[in-house]
């Protein structure tokens, strides 16, 4: 008998239909499983991106240095000495770095300073960054723009502020050319910031602060080349670490800090976060697919119990087929199609009401990079690929049963009262 035969697929829904409660209750095990499934898979590539957030289309090919206080004596002086990074150093590293290099990034954080509007006023914190600080810290403009080179040349009175600043001083969204009032300075609003994902930080959130043009801060708050954080980031074909070696050598060197004292500031490879936050979600994804393939084996080993407490109750008819001639393999065909069909049917729908829902918590988060889920999806690989789980695990539910039927002999089988 082939596989494409109407009679026997005529049959396999006939003996379905006859048994409509006990179909329906097997085929939920398996749409559950698989819904589960999918739901979790999607809500962890949805959590992948909403812990990374923005991270992965930021620079993650760098490194960030803090000065610190030495904790070795050297070259005459005494440990536990502060110091500050200097244009000189930055230009050195730009020689030193070459074509290699892609941005160098400079910031200044001055604490909490007296922000107001025309009728409000309140503490929020300040820094003063150069423009590729948008490389560096996950953050989107809402209105007007970002700083940009002529702002560091020309010394400009502007500003970016806030989200969250401009919602308490201000009765409306977009304050861009309006002033705010810095420490007694008064300076432009040419843009209004959020950040985009609060699980990356350098000690503030762009939408609770304000920010000024580096050189501005530098004249604003007497900080004449002293500098308070650094950024280097190097195009992706190059080895940050390697340049790390060299970048800390020259600072150490400029400064006369000891070649051995790594006390002496405060060094973040973002490409080291980024694969900590890599690990923690592969760990994540194996749990949910352990959880999830559980969920699905739980439901196919429901099937395969149903199967046999079915083949049980149709021992009689199976011993009369055998009788007349049936051969054992069409015994068996039919019993793994029953199962087969049941299992797929039940996987499809499942496949698409976990879709659905994922669409569904798509819309309710907006799609946004600052949630913990973000933009929940089951890529198509993983579609497929718990659509050929459910057929193989399918067949496999019919086979079992089938091989213990054909166990029975036929007259045995024709003696069955049951």
């Amino acid at each position: 008998m082939k596989l494409m035969d109407r009679d026997m697929w005529q049959e396999v829904l006939v003996t379905i239909k006859g048994q409509k409660v006990r179909s329906i209750l097997t085929m939920f095990g398996v749409f559950w499983g698989i819904f589960m499934l999918v739901v979790l898979i999607g809500c962890g590539f949805g959590m992948k991106k909403g812990l990374i957030g923005s991270l992965m289309n930021l620079s993650s090919n760098s490194i960030v240095y803090t000065p610190t206080t030495t904790s070795m004596a050297y070259s005459g002086f005494n440990a536990d000495r502060s110091w500050y990074i200097q244009e000189k150093d930055v230009n050195d590293i730009r020689q030193k770095m070459g074509r290699r290099l892609r941005y160098v990034t400079t910031a200044n954080l001055d604490g909490f300073q007296q922000i107001g509007s025309r009728t409000r006023s309140g503490y929020y914190q300040t820094a003063g960054v150069t423009p590729t600080y948008y490389i560096d810290i996950p953050q989107r403009v809402v209105y007007g723009r970002y700083l940009n080179d002529t702002d560091i040349k020309e010394h400009r009175k502007v500003c970016l502020a806030g989200e969250r600043v401009v919602a308490e001083l201000f009765d409306h969204d977009n304050p861009v050319g309006e002033d705010l009032t810095v420490d007694g300075s008064v300076y432009k609003i040419v843009g209004v910031i959020t950040h985009t994902n609060e699980n990356i930080s350098v000690g503030f959130f762009s939408q609770d602060c304000v920010l000024l043009p580096f050189t501005t801060e530098q004249d604003a708050f007497d900080h004449k080349d002293r500098i308070g954080m650094m950024s280097v980031g190097l195009y992706d074909k190059y080895d940050i670490e390697s340049a790390n070696d060299e970048i800390s050598t020259i600072l150490k060197r400029n400064h006369n800090i000891h070649p051995d004292d790594n006390a002496a500031m405060e060094i973040i490879s973002m490409v080291d976060a980024v694969s900590v936050y890599e690990s923690t979600m592969k760990g994540v994804e194996i749990l949910i697919l352990i959880v999830g393939l559980g969920t699905l084996l739980a439901g196919l080993i429901g099937i395969s119990n149903i199967m046999l407490v079915t083949i049980k109750e149709r021992t009689k008819e199976i011993g009369i087929r055998r009788a007349i001639g049936a051969r054992p393999r069409t015994i068996i065909l039919q019993i793994m199609l029953e199962a087969l069909t049941l299992t797929v049917v039940a996987g499809i729908a499942g496949i698409i009401a976990g879709t659905w829902v994922l669409l569904l918590l798509n819309n309710l988060l907006g799609g946004g990079t600052d949630a913990l889920i973000s933009r929940p999806m089951i890529p198509p690989a993983y579609a497929f690929g718990s659509l050929l789980i459910l057929v193989c695990g399918g067949l496999a539910s019919g086979y079992v049963p089938a091989r213990k039927a054909l166990t029975i002999k036929a007259i045995e089988a024709l003696r069955d009262d049951k």
